[in-house]
């Protein structure tokens, strides 16, 4: 039976409480059943108090949220639940301060720093994800101090190199990526390459010489120069597409973001847009990625 994505009554009504989310997070962390980290016992004893379950083989203390994005957490996991449920569902991401009123959270410096913890997990989950196929590729730049000159030579901006990969036939996107760099040169996005590519694609770019070194890499490479920034998104629809996406996104949700943030608001838009098609398991999916991924404090993301 195919799954269907749960409405809002639904949703509340399946993790209302803190013990429901407490039982979510036990089967998406132990889907077999218990097993202690340090010697691998299958049966523990549960301390309601603590939260903790403790192996009755060698005595180790399990968290359920140890190493999480929700480890040491003093806000309801209940509250954390809505969170990502409603992150995975708008597509165009969602205000963190609508968040705080709707959640009820005391501080908005909380329910910012929890949208950037969980923003974390979804850009490590993706991290070692490599594309295939027919590569669109170019590069864009997100905000400035003032108005100034338009691309490449553009100063004051945060560089941003983006791939889409395209079905064929059909020309339709699949998935995306998205990485800020510190300057948009041939060195840096042939880094980029190598860790993002597989290596057997066709990858159609822009007449820009910074992409001539995919000439020389076991890639088959398609120069398209459209002649003008008008032209642009003729020959490389997809690429623009998304970019015209998450820039209006960043504008109209988040009234622009930081460069120091802005890594992990392009990871959630494209976790988001590389699994449009499984919008039922979305739920599912953020929670496991915010299971499997390593928090990160306020002090950290304080400029």
């Amino acid at each position: 039976m195919q799954q269907k994505t749960l409405s809002l009554l639904q949703f509340q009504k399946k993790f209302g409480t803190e013990q429901a989310c407490q039982k979510q997070l036990f089967r998406l962390r132990w889907p077999e059943g218990f097993k202690c980290p340090r010697c691998g016992h299958a049966e523990a004893y549960f301390h309601s108090k603590r939260h903790l379950y403790q192996c009755k083989s060698c005595g180790y203390q399990a968290s359920l949220t140890a190493g999480t994005v929700f480890h040491k957490t003093r806000t309801p996991l209940t509250k954390w639940f809505w969170l990502i449920w409603l992150m995975g569902r708008q597509k165009s991401g969602i205000s963190m301060l609508s968040m705080q009123r709707m959640l009820e959270i005391k501080t908005y410096k909380t329910v910012w720093t929890m949208g950037h913890k969980i923003r974390k997990a979804l850009g490590d989950r993706d991290a070692h994800y490599r594309l295939a196929g027919l590569i669109e590729k170019d590069d864009t730049y997100f905000g400035a101090p003032k108005p100034g000159k338009r691309g490449r030579g553009a100063a004051g901006k945060a560089k941003v190199v983006v791939a889409v990969a395209v079905e064929t036939p059909g020309n339709k996107p699949r998935f995306a990526a998205m990485h800020m760099v510190p300057r948009v040169s041939g060195q840096e996005i042939q880094a980029l390459v190598w860790a993002r590519l597989v290596a057997e694609v066709v990858v159609k770019t822009d007449g820009w010489q910074g992409y001539s070194f995919l000439d020389a890499l076991p890639y088959r490479h398609e120069w398209l120069v459209p002649g003008s920034g008008k032209e642009a998104p003729k020959v490389l629809p997809w690429v623009h597409t998304l970019i015209a996406n998450i820039k209006g996104n960043i504008r109209g949700v988040h009234h622009g973001v930081s460069p120091k943030h802005l890594p992990r608001y392009l990871a959630e838009f494209c976790y988001r847009f590389n699994r449009r098609f499984w919008e039922p398991q979305m739920f599912n999916r953020m929670l496991h990625a915010s299971l499997n991924s390593s928090s990160i404090t306020f002090s950290e993301l304080r400029p």
